[in-house]
């Protein structure tokens, strides 16, 4: 029996225009809750922005924000899997010294209070940041960002490459080249994710099903990208969306019948409960 369901967001329970089916959300929910089905919204965004997404019933469900990073039940903050200030410095060298100015669109640093930008990001740059992140706090320079101006704990640094870069050949150096204790995942659209190697969607289901109590066969994961692969072979009732890539859809145990923009998800938790 179904004890959890986890979704990733963007690609996956969302319509590439960003919204869902609200209405038809919120009568499945009802019927999830009835049958003590908890729902996880779980992705590579901030905790503040997926409470937005789902203002209604924010303080019933659970989120995984930050690729796992961290993870919310409701509003209490159940676990967090910080990076250090050293780590952030050596990642911010790294990527200046391996990476052309014009290569990177958005170099951004996540934490766990506020999401952290240069005040030279372009226009178009930091409304794209504005939607996946909140609160976003401009500072003169994200190196000297850490233990200077800022008190915060910092859980991820996210990196998107320019078009013209070729985005498989970056993210493959940039993984070779982090410090064991820490990993890149991708997060689509051209974005790579770099925090603990001990932080991943996996990792913030693993919290909540001690939490809980639920076993890996009780849990129902959905997603479409890279970054979802540790969740989507967790459990023998993954989804791959049929969106997704061909590499995505083998390492789910299923894959949807319909894609996000014709509400894959929703369809099939429809027919599962």
């Amino acid at each position: 029996m179904i004890k959890l369901v986890a979704v990733d967001m963007d690609g996956t329970f969302l319509r590439d225009d960003r919204t869902y089916d609200k209405d038809r959300f919120l009568r499945l929910f009802r019927v999830m809750q009835e049958k003590h089905i908890r729902f996880v919204a779980a992705s590579g965004s901030q905790y503040q922005r997926l409470r937005y997404k789902f203002a209604e019933v924010a303080d019933e469900i659970d989120f995984i924000s930050q690729n796992g990073a961290i993870v919310h039940s409701g509003s209490e903050l159940k676990q967090i899997t910080p990076i250090s200030d050293d780590q952030v410095h050596s990642v911010l060298n790294l990527l200046h010294q391996r990476f052309g100015g014009n290569d990177i669109n958005q170099e951004v640093v996540a934490g766990l209070n506020g999401t952290y930008v240069g005040t030279d990001i372009s226009p178009e740059a930091l409304k794209v940041v504005k939607y996946y992140y909140r609160p976003v706090v401009s500072v003169p320079s994200l190196a000297k960002l850490v233990g200077h101006s800022v008190t915060d704990q910092f859980t991820k640094i996210a990196i998107n490459f320019a078009d013209h870069v070729d985005f498989q050949a970056a993210s493959s150096a940039l993984s070779r080249a982090l410090p064991e204790a820490l990993s890149t995942e991708t997060s689509g659209f051209n974005t790579e994710l770099i925090g603990s190697s001990k932080a991943n969607k996996r990792s913030g289901i693993r919290a909540l099903q001690e939490a809980y109590q639920i076993a890996d066969d009780e849990v129902m994961t959905f997603g479409d990208n890279g970054n979802d692969l540790s969740m989507l072979t967790l459990t023998p009732h993954s989804y791959a969306m049929k969106n997704a890539a061909a590499n995505i859809q083998q390492a789910a145990g299923h894959v949807t019948t319909v894609d996000n923009n014709h509400d894959g998800v929703l369809e099939t938790l429809a027919e599962a409960l």
